[in-house]
């Protein structure tokens, strides 16, 4: 679940209390989440090692370690991060803090990945990955999508398209640009691209100032809510009135994933 705003979310709040701490040492309640190291070589390279920056790109955390060293996080469907004193529910790796802190990653369904690499740019996720929203413009979100014949809800969701995008913002963008799901991207016209393209950035921007959305097991890291859900349009709202037309909302699968929209203003 989290998108780029959830993770922004994370990636702010981190910034402000955990750069220039040190990582004293670390603890795996369930290694599975670590992908390409050994859990012995993960924590020795780990220790004593001082946390410099902290970066975000699309849904992915990464966190700029002395030595060259980079401590990357893919929350995917339900992970989220903690940074607290007490054991956290469904803990999967434990970083012992020199704040005294622990900065958990915790994983309900155990589909995230931990890595530490010497270059994360080079991570077959982020070579593939498409430009954030903010990195474009709107002519340039058009001309992308004049390129491409998919359906623009899944398209929204292909992380090579473009980056963080996930089910609930591409819902609600699609609402606000008044676009219907199921149209093909290379069908819509240069303006109404555009106001796509407007309406991600807003809603982006609006959910970040929030703290994203807590709809299943996203937390801030203290543990606290996002309070985006109150704002939304569409998303799980099926059969509620649509607040433009007042008609009720439909739901439908489209690539995979239910979408909620309009079908009196979404064309």
């Amino acid at each position: 679940m989290p998108e780029l705003p959830e993770v922004e979310t994370i990636k702010r709040q981190l910034s402000r209390t955990i750069v220039n701490k040190t990582m004293i040492s670390v603890s795996a309640p369930d290694p599975r989440v670590i992908k390409d190291i050994s859990l012995r070589s993960f924590k020795a390279k780990l220790k004593n090692k001082k946390i410099k920056e902290i970066i975000r790109r699309g849904k992915v955390l990464i966190f700029n370690l002395e030595d060259e060293f980079f401590l990357v996080f893919h929350l995917r469907i339900a992970g989220w991060i903690m940074l607290s004193s007490r054991t956290e529910h469904c803990a999967r790796v434990i970083f012992h803090l020199s704040s005294g802190k622990d900065l958990t990653f915790c994983d309900s369904r155990v589909l995230g990945e931990v890595r530490l690499v010497k270059d994360w740019k080079q991570l077959p996720i982020i070579r593939t990955m498409g430009p954030e929203p903010e990195d474009i413009t709107g002519k340039q979100f058009a001309a992308l999508l004049k390129k491409r014949k998919a359906q623009i809800k899944p398209l929204l969701l292909d992380q090579r398209f473009i980056a963080g995008i996930g089910n609930i913002y591409a819902q609600e963008a699609l609402f606000c640009a008044q676009i219907d799901p199921e149209r093909r991207a290379d069908t819509i016209p240069g303006k109404k691209a555009e106001k796509l393209h407007a309406c991600l950035k807003k809603i982006l921007k609006q959910a970040i100032a929030r703290k994203g959305s807590s709809i299943n097991t996203f937390r801030q890291t203290d543990g606290k809510s996002g309070g985006m859900a109150e704002c939304f349009s569409v998303y799980q709202r099926k059969g509620e009135p649509c607040p433009v037309c007042g008609r009720p909302l439909h739901k439908k699968n489209i690539g995979g994933r239910g979408t909620c929209f309009c079908p009196c203003c979404q064309k």
